[in-house]
């Protein structure tokens, strides 16, 4: 079995046309930033899990019947499916949650601190509008560049920079805000 890892998304997305075992590598790929993004769209384990295979499918139909397009930026077309799933999703069964995942149980006043942080943290990204709730999916979730992100949101590199940095400088200052 030849190793796909080494290569590009682009000459990835050309073998997997026709290689199965390509297609694995970009499975393998995106297979954590895409669940995570997910998860931290729908806050269910079960429901992520059902949506990243969702996506899978489709963007293997996709490349298969070539609605990707040469020279675009696969992890952008890739989320941009996944961002779709979700709202349909949503339009079915609207439940949110930003907290992580379950953790290992900590010591027992690390745990209380923690689950108080996450809590008022889960809040304050709650009270964010979508837009900049997204951006921080698709930024810390996702694990997308600032270029991929732009790319789905249809807007510069730069606009993407400064609107990240501004959502979070709101962020602390809404923390710091509250612990005074």
């Amino acid at each position: 079995m030849p190793d796909f890892s080494g290569l590009d998304d682009a000459l990835l997305v050309e073998h997997a046309r026709q290689n199965p075992d390509a297609f694995g590598a970009l499975y393998r790929r995106y297979l954590t930033p895409l669940y995570r993004y997910l998860y931290h769209r729908l806050g269910s384990p079960q429901d992520a899990e059902d949506l990243t295979a969702q996506v899978f499918t489709e963007v293997l139909e996709g490349l298969a019947t070539h609605r990707y397009r040469e020279g675009g930026c696969f992890a952008a077309w890739m989320f941009t499916i996944a961002r779709r799933r979700s709202v349909d999703f949503y339009r079915q069964r609207p439940v949110v949650s930003l907290t992580d995942p379950p953790s290992p149980e900590p010591g027992l006043l690390e745990a209380l601190e923690k689950g108080e942080n996450l809590k008022r943290l889960a809040r304050l990204l709650a009270n964010l509008d979508v837009d900049r709730q997204e951006l921080l999916r698709l930024r810390f979730s996702a694990g997308l560049s600032f270029s991929e992100i732009g790319q789905i949101e249809g807007k510069s590199e730069a606009a993407v920079k400064m609107a990240l940095y501004r959502t979070l400088d709101a962020l602390r200052a809404q923390w710091e805000v509250e612990n005074e």
